[in-house]
């Protein structure tokens, strides 16, 4: 090979040398530029995945809250979750109370509290009514699958002792009729002269001094003809809570009752006295101290015992009014406030079957329908040993009662199932 062939040679090499250098650092150059693309990329596209997640996020949520509030099968969930919730908080309390309070020193005292509130135990739950344990009176009186008879009581305190009393100021039956799709409130006279099977006859709430919840089922039932399904027993103090977690309840009041309430101790705080004639839109001291008033006539005329009981029955409806247009925190607070300071025998699952039932039927429009026995024409006052009492027609106000709670085709106990005939009952 010549001279100048080996120099064109090197030429050659030189420049195949120099092109791929310049080749590579280019290829470099854009997969650089390519990872430096990329980068941007993947927190895009991460950021992308966390949008759609987050999307996908809400949707369930806001799905889940949607069948929640707007199915039945949802509302029932809901129903069993604050039930649940309520019955827990229920049986802590009741824990709780067993323990009394100590002072400085580690010894045991005895609160201002605990010494007012005498009488029942706060929370306290039992497995429901135990038939075998019940007269026969109680299993043949008028009962039906789907309709519900639960027994309020308003006591003045709820204290330590689960049989023992404090006063019964009201006293009343709320039904559920899953069958015809309605909603009651029976308040029962607390001066209605009964039979109090193993005592004797006086006043209908010397029952519950006498024996509890359990005598005031057998008396019921022996008196009116309905077997009852469980009880609620609710202090004076709760009741307060309960209208004031409701952010108060409007009352139409008279003139005579508006000065009777701002110059007595019915509303026990002076602060409160404040009532005027017509629409208030009370708290709950006010609308207690309302509730307890018997010596003034009501808006509709009534007076006495009458005239209690049919305030009563004003502060449960408007009290009704107030949950059907509250918020789910405001109901979710109410169960705590109730099922946290009450003494139910109810079982937790007829409970929230009985909740489930009620939030339907209340979405439904259905009205709280009242009544009171004893029925309009069916009594009168009379003075027996010295007591002021009501006397009433028996057959009668059975019959109106079992009309009320089971619908117009429902008979009322006969004497012979009041004897213990099962054949005799009628359902």
């Amino acid at each position: 090979m010549s001279n100048e062939d080996e120099f064109l040679k090197e030429i050659r090499s030189s420049l195949a040398e120099q092109v791929k250098k310049e080749m590579d650092a280019k290829q470099k150059g854009e997969r650089h530029n390519m990872n430096d693309k990329r980068k941007p990329r993947k927190k895009k596209k991460k950021l992308n995945i966390f949008i759609k997640v987050l999307i996908v996020l809400l949707v369930i949520i806001l799905a889940g809250g949607s069948f929640l509030v707007f199915t039945r099968p949802g509302r029932k969930i809901m129903s069993n979750l604050a039930v649940e919730w309520a019955y827990w908080r229920m049986g802590k309390n009741a824990k709780t109370d067993d323990k009394p309070a100590k002072n400085a020193s580690g010894s045991a005292v005895e609160t201002k509290e605990e010494e007012e509130e005498e009488g029942l135990k706060v929370g306290e739950i039992t497995e429901n009514i135990d038939p075998s344990k019940m007269s026969a009176t109680f299993r043949n009186a008028l009962h039906e699958d789907g309709v519900y008879n639960i027994l309020l009581l308003g006591v003045e305190a709820i204290g330590n002792n689960s049989t023992a009393s404090g006063r019964t100021d009201s006293i009343m039956i709320a039904t559920l009729n899953t069958k015809q799709k309605t909603l009651g409130l029976t308040s029962i006279m607390r001066d209605s002269y009964v039979t109090i099977p193993g005592f004797y006859n006086t006043r209908i709430n010397a029952a519950f001094n006498h024996g509890g919840v359990p005598l005031m089922y057998e008396t019921i039932a022996y008196n009116y003809g309905l077997r009852l399904d469980g009880s609620i027993i609710v202090s004076f103090k709760t009741f307060q809570k309960i209208i004031d977690d409701l952010g108060g309840v409007d009352i139409e009041i008279t003139p005579g009752e508006a000065q009777y309430l701002n110059t007595t101790n019915y509303i026990s705080k002076r602060s409160n006295r404040t009532l005027k004639p017509g629409m208030n839109h009370m708290n709950g001291n006010q609308a207690l101290g309302y509730s307890r008033v018997r010596k003034v006539a009501t808006l509709d005329g009534s007076n006495n015992d009458q005239g209690r009981t049919s305030r009563h029955r004003r502060v449960m409806a408007a009290i009704f009014k107030e949950v059907k247009k509250s918020n789910p925190i405001t109901l979710v607070k109410l169960l705590d406030t109730v099922f946290s300071q009450v003494q139910t025998d109810i079982k937790k699952s007829n409970a929230s079957s009985y909740l489930a039932e009620v939030m339907e039927l209340s979405l439904d429009g259905v009205p709280l329908d009242t009544f009171r026995l004893p029925a309009e024409g069916t009594y009168q006052g009379a003075l027996i040993n010295g007591a002021a009492v009501v006397t009433f027609d028996i057959p009668k106000n059975k019959d109106e009662l079992a009309n009320f709670v089971f619908g117009s085709h429902k008979k009322p106990a006969t004497e012979s199932a009041i004897n213990g005939n099962k054949k005799t009952k009628n359902k």
